[in-house]
């Protein structure tokens, strides 16, 4: 019996696919006009999207799942995701090829754990939402724009869930595991990760962080409210008085929305657009966004009502748009009678990668906006993004939003980025402590090392660090050094070894998928 008829004969429900989208976008469409067919579900839809009545369920209390993490094969579990990770699936293509770069879903796994991580909001210091509980596979985080096609995350990532290794590790373990792993595999020179994260049986508990709409709530009819868009919100001194209004943290009703809108995890990524009568405002220009304005909301969503630094706002931006994309090239599709999947995907319906190999840790992210003039431009979805104003730069093939040149435009914020610029070692602690921090928080563990010490479960991935093979990279000077990193402080591999690194990496990918397969459970079929 295949995996789609087990599921059918278990009356699992289908789940409402979000529009033509993908991959690693943080962000909301906007503009977006182009129409097309929603893409086919992958084979284990279900399972990453389930009905409250799940039939892959963790346990739900502490001693229990506790016994179970304690034969946790940690090792094993991360070979068996970078399998699923680097295997592409024709239903929801990894990204890569379309950027010249290797298939792999680890931007969108990292898009995954941190839209799942993101919801944490300290106010007054108490802890709200995180990605304990695993509530992003229900309503309503699940239907919120910025989640836009992580069912597909989800549906890709069940692949292991269905595995009887894994059948009762939590959605909240498995989404911030497999985000780090993408990380690890992709070369993010160290980082840590503890277990512990207790599944919860419905989104009930992310009700107070907002909820867009109605139509999938499975919840009673009292408990199905929306509250967008926001009963208060304001517009920044100059900025249109037409654009797109943010919400104040404290709403009419008490409630405390901590993103600028419903529905968005933090920001507007096109910033905010400035009003005709700014000293700022080019009418020559594309579009008016202001990068000024966009970091004052950044630090508004990240410092304010979120509780980080400026330093750690700027490692964790750096870090997360270091791999992954952004997707609206579905107005390019030749076919519009096809799904717009693979190179033609939109989500957020901004378009390109953010550095130049999004499938492997890289330095590209501040150089490219330290060293190149950015100017207005459009994705082929009609979203306002940035290109570099020079068609022969380097960095030419790559995009910024607005919030990204932020980074660079706050005077604060700049400080940092120059520096995590020319001390690569540096970003890469702040991100990985920063990430840990993200990932590790919520109501239930508001502290980051409240897993550690409560479940006892956690890795340093010394068993990664054992067994990465030995690359030489290339300075300006030459070939300076080897590393047991295959991405350490120099970006450009040098061709000595290459041939030998990629026969590496393909029998790895080989082992790994038959791997995967020789622990299906008996009677499902791989997609």
């Amino acid at each position: 019996m295949t995996a789609s008829k087990l599921l059918g004969a278990l009356g699992a429900v289908a789940v409402v696919l979000n529009g033509c989208g993908g991959g690693g976008d943080s962000v909301e469409t906007t503009t977006t006009t182009t129409k097309a067919p929603k893409p086919v579900g992958c084979e284990f839809t279900n399972v990453g999207n389930p009905p409250l009545d799940e039939e892959y369920k963790s346990p739900s209390d502490k001693a229990t799942y506790h016994k179970y993490l304690a034969d946790l094969d940690m090792e094993k579990l991360y070979d068996d995701i970078v399998g699923v990770m680097k295997t592409s699936e024709s239903c929801w293509p990894a990204d890569g090829p379309q950027d010249d770069d290797e298939a792999s879903y680890a931007g969108l796994f990292g898009r995954l754990a941190w839209h799942c991580s993101g919801t944490l909001r300290i106010i007054n210091g108490t802890s709200e939402g995180g990605c304990e509980g695993g509530r992003q596979r229900y309503w309503p985080e699940r239907d919120w724009r910025d989640n836009d096609n992580l069912d597909k995350a989800r549906a890709v990532l069940a692949q292991i869930k269905v595995m009887p290794a894994y059948q009762q590790l939590s959605w909240g373990d498995l989404m911030t595991f497999a985000g780090t792993v993408g990380l690890v595999d992709s070369g993010l020179p160290s980082a840590q990760f503890c277990f512990g994260r207790i599944d919860d049986d419905s989104g009930k508990e992310s009700v107070m962080l907002g909820t867009e709409g109605i139509e999938d709530c499975e919840l009673s009819k009292e408990e199905c409210i929306t509250h967008a868009p926001c009963q208060t919100s304001f517009h920044w001194p100059d900025q249109d008085p037409t654009d797109d209004p943010r919400c104040n943290l404290t709403q009419a009703d008490g409630r405390q929305q901590g993103s600028h809108s419903v529905g968005l995890i933090y920001v507007y990524p096109h910033g905010p657009q400035l009003k005709a009568s700014s000293p700022d405002y080019d009418e020559t220009a594309v579009h008016q966004r202001s990068r000024k304005l966009s970091a004052d909301e950044v630090r508004d969503t990240f410092k304010t009502r979120m509780g980080w630094t400026d330093q750690e706002t700027v490692a964790l931006i750096g870090g997360g748009h270091t791999l992954g994309r952004g997707h609206g090239n579905c107005a390019n599709n030749p076919d519009p009678s096809k799904p717009c999947k693979g190179k033609y995907t939109t989500t957020a319906g901004y378009e390109g990668a953010w550095t130049r190999t999004p499938s492997k840790w890289n330095y590209d992210y501040f150089k490219a906006m330290l060293e190149e003039e950015w100017e207005p431009s459009q994705s082929p979805d009609g979203n306002d993004q940035w290109k570099t104003k020079s068609e022969d730069s380097d960095f030419s093939k790559t995009m910024r939003l607005t919030a990204d040149l932020a980074v660079v435009t706050d005077p604060i914020y700049r400080e940092w980025a120059v520096k995590y610029n020319e001390d690569f070692d540096l970003f890469n602690k702040d991100f990985a402590d920063a990430w840990f921090k993200l990932t590790h928080r919520s109501a239930g563990h508001p502290n980051e090392k409240d897993l550690e010490d409560d479940a006892k479960k956690c890795t340093t991935f010394e068993f990664v660090k054992r067994a990465a093979p030995k690359v030489q990279f290339l300075t300006d000077a030459g070939i300076s050094h080897t590393t047991g990193s295959v991405w350490g402080n120099n970006n450009k591999v040098a061709l000595v070894g290459v041939a030998g690194l990629m026969s590496f990496v393909t029998m790895a990918a080989v082992f790994r998928r038959q791997s995967i397969q020789s622990t299906t459970p008996e009677g499902l079929e791989m997609m």
